[in-house]
């Protein structure tokens, strides 16, 4: 008993020796996973530098543990060593979005055994309360949002730095978590009555449609180069980004500011998923050891080295004068709310707009001599040419018996289908056959509005054509309700819309009533009902603001 105790504590000196050597030497061994199988190497055969995941001699076997988690905490994760006592190894992996971990968690399917994002408040949105998780940590490190520039900024709200598109770059939220982090101070702005909704939709929705559109969205450190070279005034970053920076260009003069407002602190949770519940305890003690080293001297200054503060909120070196602001209860909300509307406006738009074609929209519209039918086809021609390249647009028209398929006729007819608009047809792009096509789609002579036929086909085709990742949508214009006798009943069309539609790959619907004759109170009754909204225009530029503020929500806050 007493030589086996005498062991133990001479493994615990030696491993506390290692401790303080690893700190020191920063670990530049190399940590190789493959297949399950953990191997190590030191730099060269000669060299003195010890590498922090080296196995003891003493394990003969070890257990593995993988971690999901950001690039910076990924550095700090390596630099703890392996336990003699428990011979825990910790897979340490970066290179997967929030949302692609959060998807391998709901699905029970190569998820990690712990996952670190960089707060709360994205792995909230990212599971949306699809999968059980145990919080291991509240917060194991902190980092707020900075704007970094190469002069002193002033902006009173993180809203007017999202709004002021020329002048601050910002990276994709999605992956950036600076980004992320200015998108939850700009909402915390609204909750404190500092800013007004609109205004935080209309600055959010121009860096969704422009953010990764025309090139690449750029990481924190490339935006950081861009406005060392002049190229842009300021870029948002975190201040763990800013830092770190400034470690690697020690004769960078770019400065870090925060707005008069303030601004939040990611706070780097730690969520153990409720799977694999044979090594939950093996899991628990990996957990632990995380805890316990970020907790240490050593973890403080390896958390120091790249650019995070501790869980307490301590200053760095280079750290900006900032002023923390805390989320409050009724944050998490307008959090949530904005974070869909982000996601809505930057994804690609795969969408038919369906151009009612009823004898009706040949009637003219105010006392600009224009028709009904002029100022719909004016704003579908306009936004045919603004779309973005990714984006996927169809065409048709609707009216009674307007077409035919199957050898029976129908209440729409195909102008164009659903294609990328860059896409070659016969030696002319989508785009440019919308703009010719469409503009040859006029009203049909005494016809009446096939509208509920419509809304189920058209329905069906976007659903057949869904793409993922996009915005799938149906876009009816119209002056009026359906008034075709032989179409689905309302009821049944609501009713069978309901049953197909798919919750995890939704089709929405935009329903656009076209002058102040359209009956509204028939789109707005049954748009909710079949997943999206109605609005009414009288002009084409009523239409254009209508159809950014309609893809600005998602469908459930449409209905709400």
């Amino acid at each position: 008993m007493g030589n086996a105790q005498s062991r133990r504590e001479a493994r615990e000196a030696q491993r506390k020796k290692n401790n303080r050597t690893w700190a020191a030497l920063g670990g530049a061994g190399i940590v190789l996973l493959s297949g399950g199988i953990l191997a190590y190497s030191l730099s060269s055969p000669d060299s003195h530098t010890a590498n922090p995941q080296a196995i003891p001699s003493s394990c003969t076997t070890t257990q593995r543990v993988t971690v999901a988690t950001t690039d910076a905490m990924a550095k700090v994760l390596e630099q703890i060593p392996v336990d003699p006592d428990d011979c825990i190894t910790l897979a340490v992996s970066h290179n997967s979005s929030a949302n692609d971990v959060a998807t391998q968690i709901i699905k029970g399917k190569s998820a990690p055994n712990l996952w670190i994002p960089d707060s709360t408040t994205r792995a909230e949105l990212a599971l949306a309360g699809k999968a059980d998780m145990v919080t291991k940590s509240d917060s194991l490190a902190k980092s707020p949002a900075v704007i970094v520039s190469s002069e002193e900024t002033n902006y009173p709200t993180w809203n007017k730095v999202l709004a002021d598109n020329a002048n601050v770059a910002m990276g994709d939220p999605r992956a950036d978590s600076g980004a992320f982090a200015s998108l939850m101070n700009a909402s915390v702005e609204v909750s404190d009555g500092e800013t007004k909704p609109n205004e935080l939709t209309s600055a959010t929705g121009l860096r969704a449609q422009t953010i990764g559109v025309d090139s690449p969205a750029q990481t924190a450190q490339e935006g950081m180069r861009s406005v060392e070279e002049g190229k842009i005034a300021s870029t948002i970053a975190t201040e763990a980004d800013f830092v770190r920076y400034k470690q690697d260009n020690p004769d960078s003069q770019l400065t870090a500011q925060v707005p008069d407002s303030g601004t939040t602190e990611l706070n780097y949770p730690m969520y153990q998923p409720t799977v694999g519940s044979g090594t939950n305890h093996t899991i628990g003690q990996a957990a632990d050891k995380i805890s316990s080293f970020v907790a240490s001297q050593e973890g403080k200054e390896a958390l120091e080295q790249v650019g995070l503060r501790t869980s307490e909120g301590n200053e760095l070196a280079d750290s900006p004068a900032v002023k923390v602001k805390t989320l409050n209860e009724t944050d998490p909300s307008v959090v949530s709310s904005t974070w869909r509307s982000y996601l809505i406006q930057s994804a690609p738009l795969n969408a038919l707009v369906a151009i009612d074609s009823s004898s009706s929209m040949g009637w003219e519209l105010g006392n600009e001599g224009k028709t009904r039918m002029d100022v719909t086809l004016e704003s579908v021609l306009a936004g045919a040419q603004l779309f973005p390249a990714r984006d996927s647009l169809g065409v048709w028209s609707f009216a009674y018996d307007i077409g035919e398929e199957d050898g029976q006729k129908t209440d729409y007819r195909e102008i164009v289908p659903i294609r990328n608009l860059e896409t070659d047809v016969n030696g002319t792009t989508q785009r440019d056959l919308i703009l010719e096509k469409a503009q040859a789609i006029k009203p049909y002579p005494d016809s009446l509005t096939g509208l509920n036929d419509t809304l189920l086909a058209a329905f069906r085709e976007v659903k057949e054509n869904y793409e993922a990742d996009s915005t799938n949508t149906v876009v009816v214009l119209t002056d009026g309700e359906n008034t075709d006798q032989s179409d689905y009943p309302t009821d049944e069309l609501i009713e069978a819309i309901q049953r197909e539609q798919d919750p995890e790959n939704p089709v929405y619907f935009v329903l656009i009533g076209i002058s102040q004759d359209a009956n509204m109170q028939a789109l707005e009754a049954l748009a909710p009902q079949i997943g999206g909204e109605a609005y009414s225009a009288s002009s084409a530029e009523d239409i254009q603001k209508i159809f950014q503020q309609a893809l600005s929500v998602s469908p459930d806050e449409a209905k709400s």
